[in-house]
């Protein structure tokens, strides 16, 4: 009775640990949200907004999202007619789905391992640097992340019924209203019921596919009723602006589509998409995300800024699960197999980009032959990143955030590395010593663990730092004193608000590379990069558009407020704001001295930043 008592005691313990971890995150997430991050400035988050905006209005036929269905616009601006700012409504939803992610990531790890190492793969996930960005920022990826974590919470239970199957595609088909990533995770879950139901396996796909149309079916019918496609979502977009892919070919043929409005299947259909570095993406720019194999600090995983650490814990815990079932023959084996890719790849010379590849095979191999032996619950764990990465690859993704819908596996199975493999290393090593003591083992774990959250809440404070304030990240450079703690957000705020004072304002329109000046102007916007047309063309060629070419008119018109997709409106500014760089268009590079006589006469200097480095020219029309 005893036993049972402190077993009991413990359990409640480490849940209220998992309570208390939740808080903090919440807590100082939403200090920094609301009391540091003041103003704000987010291009994407007002994108959504105001798309949202028109759509509600009743004009979602000139509006296109790219990269997301309308559901993420539609929720925002309909809570904002409650609220009254974007930012905050956005904030509040981050905060709010980022600490339910947290919490909801302790009952998912504690359904495949149990509750010490669910309290541990939490703690992983809610000192995660780009996870604190997140919620702090007015990003779209907390919502659809928590729904997918939900699925995951559901398809990890040991005895799976009806139910669990039902709510998966229910939360799932809510996340693809927002986001299309979990149709990559549904995928994977197919995959894992084909694979490991044995009895009700039809079924189950029945209620998964079925629930998920269900939930989707909104979004389909509207995207009939306004465009004719079924879905009006396509990667072309991500692959010609947000991507990393330097593949030429599949950018203009995205380009390509994004004009004839190809929709989703052909876009997937046409091979040309798919990017000759489709192999670079799967084994090396995409694992970087959440493994860190030495490209950044653009990623989750378990040490965010210590390069190959992902191999080691996130690896090596899924080589501990799987050793166990294989014998001595199998794993040399499996260890032959690994140097021989890695001898060829050093002598063909590509061993710097696929190294991942002699870990990453033998340890599939290694889950195809022992898969059977494996509980059925860790299976959706091993199943799910796999088939998520495969489709995503064939595009570099540029952001560690859109790889959030798999933001579970990592942490997890450091978790199970650190509290269930090095404790077993350490042992061995102290029989080769001829020492035994528990006090060497929990000393090694608690240094570990230590170094994990603290490195992470240092990594933490250096990417906030560079995404509030602009302050390149540089961990040699930690405590520097010179650092200019000024939010960018102020110019977008401050030049706004110099705009929102100019005579009928609502209907002028504003040029400029930021929807965050048109937003405090509260007034119309047109979008550039500065980039667009030709070399020869002058300044009235630029703001008149006379040489653009029709992508980046098309993405112009997108990107514009109001929306205008088909191009039907006339767009004339009557501000440029105008940012130096020196990617802008040659003959724009006029304008970075405004004393320069070769601007036009009609180009009345009507701001300039303290640094110099943004100017507001006012357009007289009138005096052409």
């Amino acid at each position: 009775m005893t036993f049972q008592f402190n077993i009991n005691d413990e359990a409640r313990s480490l849940k209220k640990f998992s309570i208390i971890i939740t808080v903090i995150f919440f807590v100082i997430s939403g200090s920094v949200a609301f009391l540091v991050d003041n103003p704000t400035a987010d291009s994407d988050l007002l994108f959504y907004y105001y798309s949202g905006q028109q759509i509600i209005s009743g004009d979602g036929e000139n509006v296109q999202i790219f990269n997301a269905p309308v559901g993420w616009p539609i929720l925002l601006a309909s809570f904002d007619t409650i609220i009254g700012d974007p930012f905050t409504t956005g904030k509040i939803f981050s905060l709010i789905f980022s600490t339910g992610i947290v919490f909801i990531s302790y009952f998912i790890i504690r359904n495949v391992f149990g509750q010490k190492i669910a309290l541990l793969g939490q703690t992983i996930i809610a000192v995660s640097p780009l996870l604190h960005v997140e919620s702090i920022i007015t990003h779209s990826e907390m919502l659809p992340v928590f729904l997918i974590f939900i699925s995951f919470y559901f398809i990890t239970k040991e005895k799976l019924s009806q139910k669990h199957i039902i709510l998966c595609g229910i939360s799932l088909g809510l996340s693809f209203m927002l986001r299309p990533q979990s149709l990559f995770i549904g995928f994977g879950i197919l995959i894992f019921i084909l694979s490991s139901i044995k009895k009700e396996k039809k079924r189950f796909v029945f209620y998964l596919i079925v629930s998920f149309l269900i939930i989707i079916s909104p979004l389909l019918l509207y995207n009939i009723a306004t465009t004719g496609n079924i879905l009006d979502t396509t990667p072309d977009f991500y692959v010609t602006y947000d991507s990393f892919t330097s593949d030429h070919i599949s950018k203009e043929s995205s380009r390509e589509n994004i004009l004839n409005e190809s929709g989703i299947i052909d876009s997937i259909f046409n091979f040309k998409n798919i990017s000759k570095n489709y192999f670079e993406n799967l084994l090396y720019a995409n694992p970087h995300l959440f493994l860190n194999l030495g490209s950044g600090y653009n990623n989750f995983s378990t040490i965010p800024f210590i390069p190959f650490n992902g191999i080691i814990f996130v690896l090596g815990g899924m080589f501990g699960i799987l050793v166990h079932y294989l014998t001595k023959k199998y794993i040399l084996a499996l260890c032959g197999l690994s140097l021989s890719l890695a001898i060829f790849l050093i002598i063909t010379n590509m061993i710097h980009i696929y190294f991942l590849l002699p870990i990453i095979l033998p340890l599939v191999i290694m889950g195809i032959f022992t898969f059977k032996k494996i509980n059925s619950n860790v299976r959706p764990l091993l199943i799910i990143p796999l088939f998520f990465l495969l489709p995503i690859s064939i595009v570099s993704i540029s952001g560690a955030q859109d790889l959030f819908a798999i933001l579970i596996i990592p942490a997890t199975f450091s978790a199970y590395f650190i509290l269930n493999i090095i404790p077993k290393i350490i042992i061995k090593i102290q029989n080769c010593l001829k020492i035994d003591s528990n006090k060497i083992t929990n000393l090694s774990l608690a240094v570990i663990i230590f170094m994990i959250i603290s490195c992470n809440l240092i990594s933490s404070f250096m990417i906030e730092e560079n995404v509030l304030f602009g302050i390149p990240v540089d961990y040699h450079n930690l405590l520097s004193i010179d650092k200019n703690h000024e939010l960018k957000a102020l110019e977008y705020k401050e030049i706004g608000e110099i705009l929102s004072t100019e005579p009928d304002i609502q209907n002028k329109i504003i040029m400029a590379n930021s929807v965050n000046y048109a937003h405090y102007a509260k007034s119309k916007f047109m979008f550039t990069n500065f980039s667009e047309g030709k070399d020869g063309d002058s300044v009235y060629s630029f703001i008149f558009r006379e040489n653009w070419s029709d992508y980046d008119t098309k993405l112009s018109n997108v990107l514009s407020i109001p929306r205008d997709r088909y191009g039907l409106d006339e767009h004339i500014p009557d501000y440029l704001i105008y940012s130096i760089n020196s990617e802008n268009n040659k003959n724009l590079q006029i304008l970075n001295n405004h004393n320069n006589p070769k601007i036009p006469k009609n180009f009345e200097l009507f701001y300039i930043s303290n640094n110099g480095g943004t100017m507001i020219y006012k357009i007289n029309h009138d005096a052409i």
